[in-house]
């Protein structure tokens, strides 16, 4: 692998316009909770240092970015009113997203926030474990069972170094044994109906756990991993080994696919998510900064971010 192309991977890793006034009262507060609509503002400008990507609300994706929330949805760019953090550790589930980081400047959130739960329909967050202790970058969180998964890279009041798991909201955490895992782990991914199948990118490869992380072994051929995402039945995950890859791996019979990618030059994929509600509709982010999106399962893509920029 080329060392200037593996650097920058290292690196890498570690509006609503036009609404009428009836539209606008449509969208305002049901039962104290805003629609998501009236929780955005429009949005034109750089998306950087991304750290989490995955689909809320249906048909809108969200951006974890150095400066907020950053969403598209149907052509159009916005952003959170309220969640202007410097998220890491970013993850869409089905009622909102779990998240550590850093405080944004007009935020009170003590620095780190550690981990938090939150809804972009709500402005605030809530405090799960951790606040002024930890700032996990590479974290896994189940979209429907929610359970955690976190690498802790720096001994804190309950955790040593290491992989733990939380099946309670982060109200107690078990070290996982890991066996059989690459080293620098980027990437963790979790499924979304059975908390022990979980996904681990690393500098090696791809590693599949299916005994809650006390054991991994390789399904991917040597390279950087990235990119991981669950479905129920298939994980999709990216692959460097001199080109870019983009694979599904369905753990049922061991078989992989390769899924058709746009024109990377000097790029690769760093996260990857499905629409959950769309049959064939993906989207990935990449190392420099650009992202594309499919409504085929890859046989075309339409790019929406270049280099940082929205389009």
């Amino acid at each position: 692998m080329n060392m200037r192309f593996t650097l920058l991977i290292l690196a890498s890793i570690t509006a609503i316009a036009g609404c009428s006034q009836s539209e606008q009262e449509s969208n305002q507060k049901e039962g104290g909770k805003e629609s998501l609509q009236t929780a955005t503002e429009s949005f034109d400008g750089s998306i950087e240092h991304v750290h989490g990507m995955g689909y809320v609300d249906g048909e809108t994706i969200a951006y974890a970015a150095h400066s907020g929330v950053k969403l598209f949805q149907d052509g159009d760019w916005m952003e959170s009113k309220y969640h202007k953090n410097d998220y890491m550790g970013f993850n869409a589930v089905d009622d909102g997203f779990y998240t550590s980081g850093h405080p944004g400047k007009q935020s009170d959130l003590p620095n780190p926030v550690g981990l938090q739960k939150g809804d972009l329909t709500d402005e605030d967050l809530s405090a799960l474990a951790f606040e002024g202790e930890v700032d996990f970058h590479a974290m896994g969180v189940g979209a429907i069972n929610h359970a955690i998964y976190v690498l802790n890279e720096r001994p804190n009041s309950e955790m040593d170094k290491g992989l733990y798991k939380s099946t309670d909201e982060g109200e107690t955490w078990k070290k996982i044994k890991a066996e059989n895992l690459g080293e620098k782990i980027f990437q963790i991914a979790v499924h979304p109906d059975d908390e022990n199948i979980v996904a681990v990118a690393s500098a090696t490869g791809i590693y599949l756990s299916e005994d809650g992380g006390e054991t991994f072994k390789m399904i991917s051929e040597q390279g950087q991993g990235s990119g991981l995402y669950f479905t129920k039945d298939r994980l999709f995950y990216g692959l460097y080994t001199g080109e870019p890859l983009l694979k599904k791996y369905d753990w049922n019979d061991q078989s992989k696919e390769n899924m058709k990618l746009p024109k990377l030059k000097e790029d690769a994929v760093m996260y990857i998510s499905k629409n959950p509600d769309t049959d064939g509709e993906f989207v990935i982010f990449t190392i420099k900064g650009n992202s594309y999106m499919t409504t085929n399962s890859g046989e075309s893509w339409k790019q929406i971010i270049d280099q940082g920029k929205t389009k």
